[in-house]
């Protein structure tokens, strides 16, 4: 499904990913989790390739992207990858002019040239999954902040993705509205989605992983199941991060 070889990225000259391995399989969720500054939300961005990697290769489902440091990809190369994703971003990112199903309905209309009626349909369903069936013609700003990332969950799903990437999905929901984005998630795992996800959560991390890797200075540091990496790790920084995150 995923295949990641070799990435590196830097900004201005300074190193975030340091040649970066990583396989994820059709079907399963691997959670990424380490300390801020690792290069969690940078390796995500580079899967969407909203950031261009400097070296090495993606690929995802019959899209392979080599990446050189001087290319510029054109639109078709960035669609061969974008068109197979899904992203769920921190804060939403919701058009604040349009109505939550309008927000729904823009990319299966613009990229998946659906019709209007048809990505109508699909917004209604996709709204009754995430548990807003009557919420459909309202606006962002009359949203909790956990019904306006439900809906960006919704319209993630809406274009028919091979695979979902959630960039820390729940850093900034007040304490008390985590646990409906979670349920969300928690949902569609079940269903056998395939599915990245960024997260400083642990124990939802646990639950829901079919792997975890924990990645620090740009690196993987180490990967397993949930049950390696938080009961039998024997890495001193996997350790050293899991005491400090208070996991047990």
């Amino acid at each position: 499904m995923i295949q990641i070889e070799k990435l590196h990225k830097g900004f201005q000259g300074t190193p975030v990913l340091n040649g970066i391995d990583l396989a994820v399989e059709k079907g399963k969720n691997v959670v990424i989790i380490g300390p801020s500054g690792s290069g969690k939300t940078t390796l995500l961005r580079c899967l969407n390739l909203l950031e261009i990697p400097d070296k090495g290769s993606i690929t995802l489902a019959n899209a392979r992207l080599l990446f050189t440091g001087r290319q510029q990809l054109n639109n078709s190369e960035l669609m061969a990858i974008r068109k197979h994703t899904g992203m769920v971003f921190q804060n939403y990112n919701l058009f604040p002019h349009l109505t939550v199903i309008e927000n729904i309905m823009e990319g299966q209309v613009i990229v998946l040239k659906r019709s209007k009626s048809d990505a109508r349909r699909k917004a209604l369903s996709l709204l009754e999954k995430v548990g807003l069936g009557g919420s459909s013609d309202k606006y962002p700003h009359q949203l909790s902040g956990g019904q306006q990332q439900r809906v960006g969950i919704a319209r993630a799903m809406a274009i028919d993705p091979a695979v979902l990437l959630f960039d820390e999905p729940t850093s900034a929901l007040d304490p008390e509205l985590v646990g409906e984005v979670l349920k969300v998630i928690k949902d569609l795992a079940k269903e056998g989605l395939t599915m990245v996800i960024v997260t400083h959560e642990m124990g939802f991390a646990k639950e829901v992983a079919d792997e975890v890797v924990f990645m620090d200075r740009g690196i993987i540091v180490e990967k397993g199941t949930p049950r390696h990496i938080f009961g039998e790790s024997m890495n001193e920084r996997t350790l050293q991060f899991l005491r400090k995150a208070n996991v047990k």
